[in-house]
This record gives C-alpha cells, sequence and structure tokens, in this order.
C-alpha cells in the first residue's frame, strides 16, 4: 500500500497528515481468502507463483485481488468476489 506523511506548521499549532492512496486494499494471508475463491483461483492459474492476495471493498462489495506470476512468467492480477465469482484480470 503506498501511503505518504507529511508535516506543516500553522501560527497556532503543527498538523501531521496521513494519505492513503485511495483503492488500495489490504494484505491477507491465503487462509483469510474464501475458499470458492481459492478454488477458481487454483482452476485458472495451477502454475501461478509468488501469489499475494489483498481484500478491498468496491461498491459496497468485499473483492479479493490475487497478485501473481503465470507460468510463463508474466505478473497479473485477477479479482474475485467472495463467492467466487471472477471478475477479470488487470
Amino acid at each position: 500500500m503506498l501511503a505518504s506523511v507529511g508535516s506543516f506548521a500553522t501560527p497556532k499549532e503543527n498538523v501531521s497528515t496521513y494519505a492513503v492512496k485511495s483503492g488500495d486494499g489490504q494484505h491477507i494471508p491465503a487462509s483469510q481468502v474464501p475458499k470458492p475463491v481459492l478454488t477458481d483461483f487454483n482452476a485458472r492459474y495451477p502454475k501461478a507463483t509468488n501469489t499475494k492476495w489483498e481484500v478491498e471493498t468496491e461498491h459496497g462489495m468485499k473483492t479479493y485481488q490475487a497478485d501473481f506470476r503465470k507460468a510463463n512468467g508474466q505478473r497479473t492480477k485477477a479479482e474475485w468476489l467472495a463467492d467466487g465469482t471472477f471478475l477479470g484480470e488487470k
């Protein structure tokens, strides 16, 4: 997740700011990914390596995103709903 921290002073007080890039999810272990998502992921990408998972809320719904390498070495991101519905690759 990309974040920035800054500080500035006003005549009356010191102010610190913290901003998180919009749309970033929270990294989670595979053990927290719903089983239907893992089942579909493993069926679509049986030779995937270096898989990292994120969960985020989009339009009021949780989505799960895998960031991984395909068998050909290409870095890929793919996204699912919690029920295993595949939303596509990014």
